[in-house]
């Protein structure tokens, strides 16, 4: 499972393992695009690493939802 975040500058991947976390950051994602005060964003951590994706940058992003590693994406 991996979401793809395509900015004019470069392409972010966050990849998960798990199906939970996995629900969790699409679920925060969705909250972001949905905050009118663009205050929300989400914070993405895997192997002791992560990012912050602030909500104006999702908003000015395509974004790309994997469920399967073989499959196409199921939203652009």
């Amino acid at each position: 499972m991996k979401i793809e975040i395509k900015t004019l500058i470069e392409k972010i991947t966050l990849e998960f393992d798990n199906e939970e976390y996995f629900r969790k950051i699409h679920s925060e994602i969705t909250e972001a695009l949905l905050d009118d005060l663009n205050v929300r964003g989400v914070f993405y951590e895997k192997d002791g690493c992560g990012i912050m994706l602030p909500a104006l940058l999702l908003k000015n992003s395509i974004i790309s939802i994997q469920k399967n590693a073989d499959s196409s994406p199921l939203f652009s």
